[in-house]
């Protein structure tokens, strides 16, 4: 029976059985599960014995992460864990005020960077951040100075219940404020025991990683590898045009993204048929994935399945999925692929607005429930028992997202019953765009739209002020230092009087129209 929930002891226990297995990949850089642990460990030790390190009151330290898509980021990830902490990743694209938000919500006990990390963390910054700041290459500098000594022992990750919080992801918050989701070890632990089995991961495996830290996709790709003693390949963001490259020289056997990178390089004409013979598995995740795609897709992978997940970060990362992708799992008149069923320890339903289940072929909002849920939002208490209402004694999470389910069990995704919408895998709330702009632009009446939108997926945003003087450019520009590049607008539109609905709130669906017919400014 687990007794440490530890998320790193995942690569600890594979450290001690199968030290010299290649663990991550990186260009020229191979780190086995070995020098991964140790590094990882001497790392945790340099947190956990600095004079600043503090333990809070009934919750585990915080440690943030500042790192790129890079081995350094894999040693920073489980050195936090491994030092008994909770982590929490902070976007190296975020603009400053993102990132001291965030900073000022989490009372973080050390702040752990990269090369990267350390250009963003500015005197202000500073300011904000927690005593403690470490650099994730410090671990290989005391590993250069461990060479005087044979092997020097593991220190066996800190005890962890399941309980504990093991990681907070930050997304999009209608105020314009991020809310930080809290998973508990738990729950992390469940999903990736239950993917790795569900997905048969080998040791001889080698996986992609194509995201950074703050996606929750890349809980997924790092700790299904490492519980299936394989090696996790790192895609440089450089490199995702080059993708299909990519997989041919590193015999990629299973591949994990979004699918909007599969959508680019389909339009890039790079999937030729049989280009991707070694992929086995291929796994999307993280937004709608059309049947063009996957046909492509296929295509270029023919000696492989593709699966599609999906799963509000508020689950778990994914807590549903439907495997061995066909023609017959579109769903009717949408050309996007179906969500398919709750993965094991997970339900489903879809209820009315007031909360009632809906008969089969219903349109509602999709509620989960199961093992995988939240724990709820960072210094949230109220909007957490919003969201995780207990009906009949289960407790259950309202995704915001309109579905039905067919005759088969299948759950089919239609779009969303708030403003919430998905900008090249990342979830983005549109009223936390506006929130901004309002501030920017001195308007009340302002509305973002995704735009455009291509085989179903939005590529971008498109806000519209309604208000004289509206300088647009400077707007962008203030903006630019606010937002994440998916979040800033590609285009500011002034009009002279906005389109209301019958609730007096601003008309999305019009604004969108006037997109729709080249009608920009009324």
């Amino acid at each position: 029976m687990l007794t440490n929930f530890n998320l790193a002891n995942i690569v600890y226990q594979q450290a001690l059985a199968n030290p010299g297995q290649v663990a991550v990949v990186f260009g020229n850089l191979h780190l086995t599960y070995g020098e991964l642990a140790l590094r990882a460990d001497r790392l945790a030790q340099r947190l956990v014995h600095d004079p600043h390190w503090k333990i809070p009151i009934n919750r585990l330290p915080r440690v943030g992460i500042l790192a790129s898509r890079n081995p350094a980021a894999c040693v920073a990830v489980n050195s936090a864990c491994w030092a008994g902490a909770t982590y929490i990743p902070l976007g190296l694209k975020q603009p400053p005020d993102r990132i001291a938000a965030i900073l000022q919500q989490c009372d973080f006990s050390a702040l752990i960077v990269d090369d990267e990390g350390l250009k963003v963390m500015t005197h202000e910054l500073r300011a904000h951040g927690p005593p403690i700041l470490v650099h994730a290459h410090e671990a290989d500098d005391q590993m250069h100075t461990d060479k005087t000594v044979d092997a020097p022992p593991l220190n066996a990750p800190c005890t962890i219940r399941s309980v504990d919080t093991a990681y907070i992801i930050f997304t999009s918050g209608t105020t314009g404020i991020p809310k930080g989701v809290m998973i508990n070890a738990g729950s992390a632990h469940r999903y990736i025991s239950k993917m790795t089995q569900l997905l048969q991961l080998k040791n001889d495996d080698r996986i992609t990683e194509t995201c950074e830290l703050s996606f929750d996709l890349s809980v997924h790709n790092m700790f299904t590898t490492w519980t299936a003693g394989a090696q996790l390949h790192i895609l440089p963001a450089a490199q995702a045009m080059n993708a299909v490259k990519f997989v041919q020289q590193a015999k990629i056997t299973v591949w994990n993204s979004v699918p909007s990178i599969a959508g680019i390089l389909r339009q890039l004409k790079a999937l030729s048929v049989n280009c991707m013979p070694s992929l086995r598995l291929s796994i999307f995740g993280g937004d709608q994935l059309p049947l063009s795609t996957v046909t492509d897709w296929k295509k270029a992978a023919p000696n492989g399945s593709v699966v599609n997940l999906y799963g509000p970060t508020e689950a778990t990362v994914f807590c549903m999925w439907q495997n061995n992708l066909d023609v017959s799992d579109v769903s009717p008149d949408r050309g996007i692929m179906c969500i398919g069923v709750p993965l094991p320890g997970n339900q489903a339903c879809i209820v009315n607005s007031m909360g009632a289940q809906v008969p089969e072929g219903t349109p509602g909002e999709l509620w989960i429930a199961g093992d995988q849920l939240s724990d709820g939002y960072v210094n949230a208490a109220e909007l957490s028992l919003q969201q995780f209402p207990t009906v009949n004694g289960k407790r259950w999470y309202k995704t915001g997202d309109v579905a039905t389910k067919d005759h088969q069990g299948r759950y089919h995704y239609l779009g969303r019953i708030d403003n919430q919408i998905k900008v090249l895998g990342h979830r983005v709330e549109l009223e936390d765009i506006d929130a901004h702009l309002r501030k920017v632009t001195g308007s009340d009446l302002v509305g973002s739209v995704a735009w455009p939108i291509i085989e179903g997926m939005a590529v971008g945003v498109v806000s519209f002020v309604c208000g004289s003087q509206v300088d647009a450019s400077l707007a962008t520009q203030i903006l630019k230092q606010q937002l994440p590049y998916y979040m800033l607008p590609s285009k500011i539109i002034e009009l002279n009087t906005m389109p209301c609905n019958a609730n007096g709130k601003v008309d999305r669906k019009a604004l969108k129209a006037l997109l729709e017919k080249g009608q920009e400014v009324s």
